[in-house]
Order: C-alpha cells, then sequence, then structure tokens
C-alpha cells in the first residue's frame, strides 16, 4: 500500500470503523427485509401504488430502464443520508433512517424495476445479463441468510429466548387492553 493511502487510511480510523459498521447495518437490513414483505403486500392493494406500476410498464424500454435507474440512484443517494444523519445526529437516527429509507426508496426502486422489466429485458441483452447476475447475488445472499437463521434457530437459548418474546407480547397486550378499559371507563361517564 502506498504510503499517501495508508496515511490517509489511517488518518480517521473512527470514520473507517463507522462506515463499515453501516455498511454492515445496510446489509443487514436488506437481507431482513422480508418481515416488511407484509408492508408491501398491503401497498401492492392501493390504487396508487396500481396506477404508478401501470405507469411505468406503459413507458418504452428506454424510458422504463431511466425510471428504473433513476430510482435505484435515489437508492443509493440514501446511503449518504445514512452516512450524514451519523454524523450529524447519531447511531439511532443513522440506523432509523436506513431502515425507513429501505422501506421506502427500496420498494419504490424495486417497484419500478419489476414494472420496467418485461421492456427492458426484452430491448436490452446486456439488461437480461445484468439482471440474470444481479438475481444469483439475491439467491447467495439469501441462503447465507438462511443458513445464519438456521444455526441461530439452533441454539440451545433460542426456544426459551422466543417463549420469552412471547410472553413479553402476550403480557404487553393484557397491559395495553387494560389501560383502554380503564381509559373508557374513566372518560365514558
Amino acid at each position: 500500500m502506498p504510503f499517501e493511502q495508508k496515511q490517509h487510511h489511517d488518518r480517521h480510523p473512527i470514520l473507517h470503523w463507522i462506515g463499515h459498521a453501516l455498511g454492515i447495518v445496510y446489509i443487514l437490513v436488506t437481507l431482513l427485509f422480508g418481515p416488511i414483505k407484509a408492508l408491501a403486500r398491503w401497498l401492492e392493494q392501493q390504487r396508487l401504488i396500481q396506477r404508478y406500476e401501470h405507469w411505468v410498464a406503459g413507458l418504452p424500454p428506454a424510458a422504463g430502464l431511466a425510471a428504473s435507474l433513476l430510482s435505484l440512484s435515489l437508492l443509493e443517494l440514501s446511503k449518504i443520508v445514512v452516512l450524514l444523519s451519523y454524523r450529524w445526529v447519531g447511531l439511532l437516527t443513522a440506523l432509523v433512517v436506513t431502515l425507513c429509507a429501505k422501506a421506502s426508496i427500496g420498494y419504490f426502486a424495486n417497484l419500478t424495476w419489476q414494472a420496467a422489466r418485461p421492456k427492458v429485458i426484452a430491448a436490452y441483452p446486456w439488461a437480461a445479463r445484468v439482471d440474470a447476475w444481479v438475481e444469483v447475488q439475491i439467491v447467495q445472499l439469501r441462503g447465507f441468510r438462511d443458513r445464519w437463521l438456521g444455526y441461530v434457530r439452533n441454539q440451545p437459548w433460542y426456544p426459551g429466548t422466543i417463549t420469552t418474546i412471547r410472553s413479553l407480547r402476550q403480557y404487553a397486550v393484557r397491559w395495553i387492553s387494560m389501560i383502554k378499559r380503564r381509559l373508557a371507563a374513566q372518560f365514558g361517564r
């Protein structure tokens, strides 16, 4: 490694570590995006989303590709927002911004590509090759996620942890119901 690069790298080691940590968080959020599928299913049923999807599907291949690339660039810009939010506000805000970006801009980018994909792939063979490569990478990431989840589920502490979480959830539901009943009794008079 040349001296100039090593010196630049050593100048801000904490920023280097933070960048790696936020990158890992971004990847983990991408891998765990599955729990947000319920939100995606609900959004698919909304009339505005359906109109947008039909509008993008009706675009010519070049315009559909441009719309997809624009939405993807917005997703990439959200990574800069994550870093800036960490620098100005803190780690918790950066994590929240990461989740919000993946749930909103990530969904928008995916929806745009899925709507434009058939025409773009039919018109541009290179786009079909890139799409196939991305699909392979996603399958590999999902395989890693599934192996990791399988490892976690096979740990001796996992069943007890799940039981505890379910119990806490039930206690919270009962407590909230009790508060609602008392408030209704208090203000119902």
